[in-house]
């Protein structure tokens, strides 16, 4: 009965597997590398959940095809146990470090001890040190079984501490989820280790990578990727939002802002370079708006800030308070780029009726004038010096 348990709930947490795997692949991001890698991973728990499941029904058979088959069957377990955790790690890498390069000692360091447990895998039906059958062919671990629990709880650990140590590159809410991953792997992993004949660790990491896929999709439908605030789309909702609950009295501002000389940034310093400017810029708007307003990437180096704002004099405010955060940015030198912004600003006036379209274009062109009238300040002041 308890083994029919275990093997319904594998196959269960298997089907929820293939869910994700097929869903993934229809994401428009699908061939990104760090996207791979998540299916990969999934398609490495999905055989791990059929292979245990195997494990289960064939352990203590008398046949000699069966008895073939569940050391074919334990023999790519084994082999396929310290996958999950090294995908992972590489996934989180990623994450961390968009670049592929940045996963290539990664590969080095953490495939030399799985080559070697690859090894003793395929030499332990000689050797019996992995694992070994006894005389009624039931599974037992072998005396070097800890080292394969180490090699596959390694780089998990590692992502752990990778994710602590560089979480302000992600946003606090994914540097969250990327944390819990680990977690859950490591209890399920030690709980399974210490209680022989326990299995948790793969519908444990099924489950974890169900809560991930979760969150990662929600984010995507709101979340832009890079900077982690709103997206345009949710922009859109949003705006119109406010426009309707405006006709009732309740007013608002909008700022548009956009990043002088990013173009500049990209040329010269490359889009890795542009890449974290943006991210830059979000965390100074981040850090100047109020608790409660909303800020979204607009588009490309555009910025858009709702705010319940209702005053010229405290609109004003949150612009110098924006200017006088980058200038703080500017002023620490963490990096070979400086960050300004041109706004565009405005106070919705509720008598005018505006679509949101309308708005927006209204701010637009408050930006390009006050982004032209600054040059060309700026200009005019060069030419009298």
């Amino acid at each position: 009965m308890q083994t029919f348990l275990r093997i319904d709930v594998n196959l269960f947490m298997a089907v929820v597997c293939a869910i994700i795997y097929f869903s993934s692949k229809r994401t428009s991001e699908s061939r990104l590398m760090h996207n791979q890698l998540f299916r990969w991973l999934i398609l490495c728990v999905f055989a791990l959940l059929i292979l245990e499941s195997f494990t289960w029904i064939l352990d203590g058979s008398k046949s000699k095809s069966a008895i073939l088959f569940n050391y074919l069957v334990t023999i790519s377990l084994y082999l396929l146990t310290p996958l999950p955790s090294f995908l992972w790690e590489l996934y989180v890498k990623l994450q961390l470090f968009p670049d592929p390069k940045s996963v290539r000692t990664d590969v080095l360091a953490f495939g030399i001890p799985i080559a070697l447990s690859y090894v003793l895998t395929l030499t332990s039906p000689f050797t019996n040190l992995m694992f070994r059958f006894d005389a009624s062919h039931v599974y037992h671990r072998g005396v070097l079984y800890p080292i394969l629990a180490i090699i596959s709880l390694l780089p998990i650990l590692v992502s752990f501490f990778s994710i602590l140590i560089h979480q302000k590159r992600l946003t606090r809410k994914y540097a969250r989820m990327l944390l819990i991953v680990p977690l859950l792997i490591v209890s399920a992993s030690i709980l399974q280790i210490i209680f022989y004949g326990l299995s948790l660790i793969w519908s444990s990491i099924s489950l974890a990578l169900l809560l991930a896929y979760m969150r990662i999709q929600g984010d995507q439908v709101y979340l832009d990727h890079l900077t982690g605030v709103f997206n345009r789309r949710q922009m859109d909702i949003y705006l119109a939002d406010k426009i309707r609950t405006a006709q009732d009295g309740r007013s608002f501002s909008c700022v548009l802002l956009d990043i002088d000389h990013f173009k500049t940034v990209n040329d010269k310093l490359g889009h890795v370079a542009g890449d974290e400017a943006l991210k830059d810029a979000s965390n100074i708007l981040k850090s100047s708006i109020r608790k409660g307003d909303f800020l979204a990437r607009y588009g490309g180096d555009e910025f858009f800030i709702v705010t319940d704002i209702d005053d010229e004099h405290s609109l004003r405010s949150l612009i110098n308070r924006i200017n006088e955060n980058s200038q703080e940015f500017n002023r620490s030198m963490q990096r070979p780029y400086l960050i300004s912004f041109s706004a565009g600003e405005t106070i919705y006036d509720p008598k005018r009726k505006w679509t949101r379209d309308q708005l927006i274009s209204f701010v637009d062109e408050l930006m390009y004038q006050n982004k032209y009238e600054s040059v060309h300040s700026k200009t005019k002041t060069l030419e009298q010096a």
